[in-house]
């Protein structure tokens, strides 16, 4: 990759998306009707602002709707079906391309829409601090990546100013960047984070909350804790995982927005405490095996499961249940848990409790781990038909093994 400009593959995957846009909104206008000699200068505008704004495009696109009304009613006089359908078309097309673009940004595997990270043969960092905030203005992007990553490294406070105004670069891979280095330079970056975590940018907002999971910093955990509801999945999770990396601090919060919470919420605070772990947030999450809403419960097994051989206790506590939805969600965090709460399990076969053992038969059965063949051998001879049948399915899955 040289140093003028981005590799080749990029540009030549901008080009495509660009000629594959163009080609749908002639289509699209074709089809609907959206008429005129002058039209493929609108559309020319709209991709402009797709490129530049991704789904924010629409706002263009009613502007350029309401020039298209004006024009069609001056040209025909009379303010026709086809006219309203043409300009919805135009609002349509500006979403559509918005939508196309910001799904080329992708999301991260490693650093999203990763741009010219320096390799082996990369000339060190300047360590000139003002040298390099200069360069955070350059109009090449791998410029501005590199003196991101370079003021990450040295982690002087006076970057912060300049690293949060690059939040807003129209490369997306440079964002990243800036954000990854306000996350090293810790305490002082953590007023721009958090204000980019009400940024309109989607990727400004997760992107703010991973590097605010990485500061650890417990004043962040309210702007977190919004972050719980937002709009867009991803975010919501980045949030909750780094209310996870904060830990402890956050426990409390988290705890408590299970009762308040809205189901978004719920399902973020379960995923944290999940990384938190603890008797508290056991106990919780167990509570939560109750909730209304399916994948409320479906995240609470799941982050029972996380926390692992600790929560088996409680879990198999759990049982001794006639709730039915609280029975189904702690056998599946047992076997989420897996071989850790094995032990555990053939051990609950001789409970005192029959809902107690046919749960755990339920659980080896998910387990399908051979040293449990025993124990459920045994359990044939159980006075409750429940516990033999669970006994018999459980063996047979794991001989099926």
């Amino acid at each position: 990759m040289s140093s003028a400009g981005l590799p080749d593959k990029r540009v030549r995957s901008r080009l495509a998306i660009i000629a594959f846009a163009t080609v749908l909104a002639v289509l699209l206008g074709f089809v609907v009707g959206a008429g005129g000699a002058y039209t493929p200068l609108f559309y020319l505008a709209l991709i402009f602002a797709a490129f530049r704004y991704r789904r924010r495009a629409v706002y263009p696109g009613v502007l350029l709707a309401a020039l298209y009304t004006v024009i069609e009613y001056a040209l025909s006089g009379s303010p026709g079906p086809g006219i309203l359908v043409g300009a919805g078309t135009l609002v349509l097309i500006a979403y559509l391309l918005g939508y196309l673009f910001e799904l080329a940004g992708g999301r991260p595997g490693g650093l999203h829409l990763r741009i010219g990270e320096p390799g082996s043969g990369a000339p060190a960092c300047d360590r000139s601090t003002r040298r390099l905030i200069a360069r955070l203005s350059s109009r090449d992007p791998d410029t501005r990546y590199r003196a991101a990553g370079c003021l990450g490294d040295i982690g002087d406070p006076a970057a912060v100013g300049p690293l949060a105004a690059l939040l807003s670069d129209p490369e997306s891979g440079v964002r990243w960047k800036a954000v990854e280095a306000l996350g090293k330079l810790g305490s002082p970056a953590v007023g721009p984070l958090t204000e980019s975590l009400k940024s309109e940018d989607v990727d400004a907002r997760w992107m703010a909350a991973v590097a605010l999971g990485d500061i650890g910093e417990p004043v962040v955990i309210p702007a977190l804790m919004r972050a719980l509801d937002d709009e867009d999945a991803y975010v919501r999770s980045r949030a909750a995982l780094a209310l996870g990396a904060i830990g402890e601090p956050a426990r409390d919060d988290l705890i408590a927005s299970l009762h308040a919470g809205s189901g978004s919420i719920r399902r973020g605070a379960a995923l944290a405490l999940g990384k938190i772990g603890g008797e508290n947030a056991v106990t919780a999450l167990i509570g939560l095996l109750r909730d209304p809403e399916g994948g409320v419960r479906q995240r609470a097994a799941s982050a029972l499961g996380d926390i692992g051989e600790p929560a088996v206790p409680a879990l198999i506590s759990a049982l001794r249940t006639d709730d039915a939805e609280l029975r189904q969600g702690a056998m599946d965090a047992l076997v989420r848990i897996g071989r850790p709460a094995v032990a555990s399990l053939i051990a609950a076969l001789g409970d005192d409790d029959w809902r107690v053992r046919e749960g755990a038969a339920v659980g080896l059965s998910g387990i399908d781990d051979p040293g449990s063949v025993d124990a459920l051998i045994r359990a044939f001879g159980d006075e409750r038909e429940e516990v033999r049948r669970a006994a018999r399915k459980a063996l047979g899955s794991i001989r099926k093994t």
